[in-house]
């Protein structure tokens, strides 16, 4: 293992998105101010914002890092380096979790600001946790099938299924009597329907991880 021709990638990919990434910070950040000061009439519009800066964020860094990667031809010189294909591998991974992670760490912590005022009732906390959790998970079924298959038409594939999919399943759960009889309290309720299935987006999430990594892993060549 080449740990520093590893951080050499991952700081390359981080280089690349740097103004894009920023730009994406701003987005989020702009719509969680107008939920706060914008009031009703800008609250839709502030939540698709929200939403559209993170599921952009997450997209245009695989597209960016992986997918043109290939097509580009960069793939070819980048593999000609001492790296191994588990190494390459590897730097994706971080590099792609990394940039990711650190936007939605950072706009869904400060998204809770809205709770504190009159924005929100309380009760809907949980839900907002698993909304954000289905976001991440959104992008992580993106990264894995982008970074076994690196083709274009297969991560454009995984963004729809990944988008209708989400919704689908917000949907579903905002039915169950265990979210939908607190969501309008005054306070949050960790029953056990929202603690299960922030569980089972967090096992999903790791298991889908774990699982494209074993896969490329057991390639002989990535080009």
């Amino acid at each position: 293992m080449n740990p520093s021709m590893i951080r050499k990638l991952v700081v390359k990919d981080l280089t690349i998105m740097k103004p894009w990434i920023l730009s994406y910070w701003a987005g989020g950040f702009c719509a969680i101010v107008l939920a706060i000061f914008g009031g009703e009439s800008f609250g839709t519009f502030a939540f698709i914002l929200f939403i559209t800066a993170l599921g952009a964020a997450g997209v245009h860094t695989i597209i960016q890092t992986i997918v043109l990667e290939r097509t580009e031809m960069n793939l070819p010189f980048i593999m000609s380096l001492p790296i191994t294909s588990r190494e390459y591998t590897l730097s994706k991974i971080i590099g792609n979790l990394a940039i990711f992670l650190g936007v939605w760490l950072t706009l869904s912590a400060a998204s809770f600001i809205i709770f504190i005022g009159d924005a929100l009732p309380r009760g809907v906390i949980p839900f907002f946790c698993i909304l954000l959790l289905s976001i991440l998970f959104a992008y992580t079924l993106m990264l894995t099938t982008s970074l076994v298959t690196e083709g274009m038409g297969w991560t454009i594939g995984a963004t729809v299924v990944a988008n209708i999919g989400t919704q689908m399943f917000l949907w579903s759960i905002s039915e169950l009597h265990g979210i939908r009889s607190v969501i309008g309290g005054n306070e949050p309720v960790w029953n056990s329907t929202s603690l299960g299935v922030i569980g089972a987006e967090l096992l999903v999430i790791v298991a889908c991880l774990i699982g494209a990594t074993f896969v490329q892993f057991g390639r002989k060549d990535i080009l």
